[in-house]
């Protein structure tokens, strides 16, 4: 998209997905003033409080380039965070000065109270396929019986379970939420910000290193059944706190450029890694 709105004497480009006027941090930060990162730092303290797909959306970096909803660099394989006008007046209410009101004024009266006609529209997902009932009866006896093994939680064991049957289109009339959200090392790499200088993806086994040396609580992570292909087992995920404590550790050790990651068979090999400011 090409449009360009004036907000505060800056140019920012109109960016529009899933029906929505966005705006990034950046855009934050240039129409308000604020050092670089501010937006941002406000997102991360208080995204608890904001709903995704109503507040912000996160979106990778391959639709944000296919659909030319801005652009960024071919290096960036991170998602991006773009705000909708709830989003945006949440997190803008920390700031109070005069100035704030004035843009805050102009970005919804001129951005976002123009109605889009041509936002990409955000892809459907495929309708699951419909499996037979007998099958996933099946299936569910034999996966709950190897997450008995694998030591997974009955609440655990439930979620799954319940997933496992909608794929048949069974609604099993279960309200069942976990006590926490939990991650996956992938997921906690890109928060961090910690990517593979060699490849550019998530540093994933450089923060399981980082995990091993800080240290986490028996209710500070979860072991769940999962199946990717051919493969199944149990992956281990941490929550909110964790990446926050990776997070910390990282700027506390001066951002390491490698980090030693140690097997179990007692050898060692070498990380060398870079790190991005999280969108």
């Amino acid at each position: 998209m090409n449009n360009i709105a004036t907000i505060n004497n800056h140019e920012v480009t109109v960016k529009e997905y899933a029906g929505h006027r966005v705006v990034t941090f950046k855009d934050i930060d240039l129409v308000h003033e604020r050092p670089e990162g501010t937006a941002g730092r406000n997102f991360r303290a208080n995204r608890e409080r904001l709903i995704e797909g109503e507040d912000y959306f996160r979106v990778s970096a391959d639709e944000i380039r296919r659909n030319n909803i801005l652009t960024i660099s071919d290096k960036n394989y991170q998602d991006i965070v773009l705000l909708t006008e709830s989003g945006y007046l949440m997190l803008v209410k920390s700031f109070t000065d005069d100035l704030a009101w004035t843009v805050q004024r102009q970005l919804v009266k001129t951005y976002f109270a123009v109605k889009s006609g041509t936002a990409p529209k955000r892809p459907s997902a495929k309708a699951p396929r419909v499996e037979r009932l007998a099958s996933v009866n099946h299936a569910a006896k034999i996966l709950t019986g190897l997450m008995e093994k694998a030591g997974c939680n009955s609440k655990i064991q439930l979620l799954t379970v319940k997933q496992l049957y909608a794929k048949a289109d069974v609604v099993l009339p279960l309200e069942i939420q976990a006590d926490k959200q939990y991650y996956d090392m992938v997921h906690i790499a890109r928060c961090a910000g910690i990517f593979y200088k060699s490849s550019g993806k998530p540093a994933d086994r450089a923060v399981s290193e980082i995990i091993r040396r800080i240290g986490v609580a028996e209710g500070d992570y979860t072991d769940t059944w999962e199946s990717k292909g051919a493969w199944q087992g149990t992956v281990r995920k941490y929550s909110q706190d964790v990446i926050d404590r990776v997070s910390c550790w990282i700027a506390d050790n001066d951002y390491p450029e490698s980090i030693v990651y140690c097997q179990k068979d007692g050898s060692s090999r070498i990380y060398c890694v870079l790190y991005r400011e999280v969108a």
